[in-house]
């Protein structure tokens, strides 16, 4: 199914309970309660639309941004009708910036976009309410270095502001805020720009590093992490590049340690589909100072169900919808170097 239209700079907010006729992510916001006076969550998801489209920013964006950002909005709160519960006399949704960006990808997905734009609307939808407070925390470096890789910090501070104006105005300060910590550490308009991919890599696997610190590259073996849905076509990519370089099963951790005590080059063969899964992976690499490249392999709809139905063991397509409910996309954050595939 097609996604919404962007609406042209200048023009009326769609109606969107007629989108959501056309769209069941859509609807299934209508009726989930909040907190805000508002009727339901389709309804303040209205006024963050109609306050993004009001933006001069975001009416001065090139195309791809723009659009991108108005999916990011109508996305934004997808995770709130499987979250929201009511607790200590109000309406909350803990958890539903993730759940949402779990949701977005795969209707992002269902509908042909592109890995990378896929990721970077995802990206938008799961960090939509750090900037709510951000600038109080303790890790509020590390999370807007995070958002300037994974969303872009200008973006992302437009999302939030006009979520925070569809609330009220007394929230837009510590959105305001975030922007002017992204400013001071140089990433506003950019990517946080680290001395090198092992200085990255070594700052999020280090919780203490300073992200100005220029590490040394002491790594010791090569290995490739592969990361792809059921049936997305690992295999494939291993037959095609392996190289002569050994594979090994998800649950093969012992092989791996001798293999990177050896400093041996290896591919480590797992779905490795959700953040929770890739980080156990990651921490032995990184203990053993391993430069890990990610590989998503990816692979749309109909491929993955070709694919998984030429298999010799097909994987029942219960078990991938499992796996879809909590697939999510590798980050650049995770690795040394990270590369999309498609076969």
């Amino acid at each position: 199914m097609a996604l919404p239209a962007t609406p042209e700079p200048g023009a009326s907010c769609p109606d969107l309970r007629v989108l959501a006729a056309e769209h069941p992510w859509l609807a299934a916001l209508a009726g989930t309660p909040v907190d805000d006076g508002e009727t339901d969550v389709l309804d303040h998801t209205r006024l963050v639309a109609e306050q993004l489209l009001r933006s001069p920013q975001w009416r001065r964006m090139e195309p791809e941004d723009r659009g991108e950002l108005w999916l990011a909005t109508l996305l934004h709160d997808a995770g709130k009708p499987a979250t929201t519960r009511y607790e200590r006399g109000r309406w909350t949704a803990p958890g539903h910036a993730r759940h949402g960006a779990i949701i977005a990808r795969r209707v992002l997905w269902e509908a042909g976009l592109s890995p990378f734009a896929r990721e970077r609307i995802c990206g938008l939808v799961r960090h939509h309410m750090a900037p709510y407070r951000l600038i109080d925390s303790e890790h509020a470096t590390r999370r807007t270095i995070e958002i300037s890789l994974e969303a872009g910090v200008r973006r992302q501070h437009l999302l939030s502001r006009s979520d925070a104006l569809a609330r009220s105005d007394d929230l837009t300060t510590d959105v305001d805020l975030f922007a002017v910590h992204a400013e001071e550490l140089g990433c506003l308009e950019r990517p946080y720009p680290f001395a090198s991919d092992h200085a990255r890599f070594t700052y999020f696997t280090h919780p203490s590093r300073d992200p100005a610190y220029a590490a040394h590259d002491d790594t010791r073996s090569r290995v490739v992490v592969l990361s792809g849905l059921p049936g997305a076509g690992k295999d494939q990519w291993i037959a095609r590049h392996h190289q002569g370089r050994p594979t090994i099963a998800v649950d093969d951790r012992e092989r791996a340690r001798t293999y990177l005590r050896e400093g041996k080059p290896f591919i480590w063969n797992a779905t490795h589909h959700s953040r929770e899964l890739r980080a156990s992976t990651i921490s032995l690499l990184a203990d053993y100072r391993a430069h890990v490249t990610i590989v998503a392999v990816e692979a749309r709809p109909h491929e993955l169900r070709r694919h998984n139905q030429e298999r010799r063991r097909p994987v029942p397509w219960e078990a991938v919808e499992r796996v879809l409910d909590d697939w999510e996309a590798p980050s650049i954050t995770e690795c040394h170097r990270l590369e999309v595939w498609s076969g």
